[in-house]
């Protein structure tokens, strides 16, 4: 396998990661979103990698007037359980073949600007390849979900990866959607985002909620306005990581996360298409900002590569862990407490790889179900 191709295949697992840029701890001051990342191995080296200053002025997230992307409708996929049954043709075509079944990868961006992946977990996301290689679920949890964390009891879901790293967040997860199992575990941290943002020239999005948020560095005003935009430069780190200006605070910004994710998602297989010689320029960043655990080869990573660059946004469904109401707790913390009843059904309907009767009986909605 080529250097080339084998940076494709560490692409994939960064796309699955870059949501990472919204972990920003407890806070939402955007004070530094202006700024340049503060890790040198996570700029790209050539010049057109380096965009222009910012203005002061007001600035508006570019609407894309000539296509409007489709709600996402699921497609029905087979049930089934991981064997070692033989590879599929179209599977050895591409690259080493993948396990038969569903390929589960938890993906988790943390709150640290250094390679040490020291921090809290704000973003977790559960991303599920179908038996049938036809289909792309994702499935966020909230941060402030508040879960059994095995020997430590009730607490928030971010806790577990500060308690026990990443075992312990992988096992919460997996116990709480019923014993799910997870293939591979994807992590990344801060300061990644910002560059790629700009190597990728800026990528689109669907806006499901207007809004804007003041820089509090700059005073720059940044509006986002409803339906498909495009984000640049510091723009789609501030986008991430917004939530009180939100109707439902964090819950719609777990939106956010998987809508820049289906967009980055989408502009990595334009840029593999039209430059493929351009994605040499971030294997230094690459190498020190992501870290992969779990049985995953490179090779079976490029395989995914090419199933993913088929793949349409109407492929995608996209939803989150159902939360019933907020709450506090005794001492005083925000929680959201999860819908226990639907998160067993989506649960099951995870295991069997098929969210089509799931998203039929319930929809995609972030809203609070009251259960």
């Amino acid at each position: 396998m080529t250097i080339t191709r084998r940076l494709l295949a560490m692409l994939v697992v960064l796309c699955l990661a870059v949501v990472t840029a919204c972990s920003n701890g407890e806070t939402d001051d955007p004070v530094q979103t202006d700024s340049a990342p503060t890790s040198a191995d996570a700029v790209p080296t050539t010049a057109d990698a380096v965009p222009t200053t910012a203005d002061a002025a007001p600035t508006t997230a570019k609407p894309d007037t000539d296509k409007q992307t489709a709600t996402a409708k699921p497609k029905p996929t087979e049930q089934a359980k991981k064997t070692t049954a033989p590879p599929k043709k179209e599977d050895a075509a591409k690259g080493e073949p993948l396990p038969e079944g569903t390929i589960n990868a938890l993906i988790i961006g943390n709150d640290s600007r250094s390679n040490d992946f020291a921090g809290r977990s704000d973003v977790i996301v559960l991303v599920q390849l179908s038996a049938d290689r036809e289909h792309l679920n994702l499935v966020s949890f909230a941060r402030d979900s508040y879960v059994d964390i095995p020997g430590v009891g009730k607490n928030k879901i971010n806790e577990a990866y500060a308690q026990g790293g990443i075992p312990l967040l992988r096992q919460t997860v997996s116990n709480t959607l019923g014993g799910l199992e997870i293939d591979f575990v994807a992590q990344s941290n801060f300061d990644m985002f910002i560059a790629l943002t700009r190597w990728m020239d800026g990528f689109y999005v669907e806006n499901e909620h207007a809004s804007s948020v003041t820089v509090g560095s700059t005073g720059r005003e940044v509006v986002f306005e409803e339906g498909r935009i495009k984000l640049e430069n510091t723009d789609g780190l501030i986008y991430v990581r917004e939530r009180k200006t939100l109707p439902l605070g964090d819950l719609d910004r777990t939106e956010r996360h998987r809508a820049a994710l289906i967009g980055m998602m989408e502009r990595l297989v334009e840029v593999r298409k039209e430059e493929p010689k351009k994605l040499l320029e971030l294997l230094p960043m690459l190498h020190k900002n992501v870290k992969i655990e779990g049985d995953v080869t490179v090779e079976q990573l490029m395989t995914m590569v090419e199933i993913g660059s088929e793949l349409k946004s109407e492929d995608i469904t996209s939803l989150m862990v159902p939360v019933a109401y907020f709450d506090m707790t005794s001492g005083g913390a925000s929680i959201d407490v999860l819908d226990w009843d639907r998160t067993a059904e989506l649960g099951e309907a995870l295991r069997d790889g098929d969210l089509s009767g799931y998203v039929e009986r319930y929809g995609t909605s972030e809203a609070l179900t009251g259960g």
